[in-house]
């Protein structure tokens, strides 16, 4: 299935989420399976903003554990 993201973030946070993207990416071309973070600075500046176009319904962490959360669809 191909969909579209569309973003936007300060500037500064960028290169750092699309880094994140691409890794998640080599780790499927190796096929690596490795924990994937992506710290979301909610006090600071990470304020971003997503849109999809596609519907999807939301689906619960596999795990959480002091508010951080792992998706995995396993």
């Amino acid at each position: 299935m191909k969909f579209t993201i569309e973003a936007e973030m300060k500037e500064r946070w960028v290169p750092h989420f699309l880094s994140m993207l691409k890794y998640m990416e080599q780790l499927g071309s190796l096929g690596g399976s490795r924990l994937v973070s992506f710290y979301a600075d909610g006090d600071g500046d990470f304020r971003p903003k997503f849109s999809f176009g596609i519907d999807f319904e939301r689906v619960p962490p596999s795990k959480e554990e002091d508010g951080d959360r792992i998706y995995d669809a396993g």
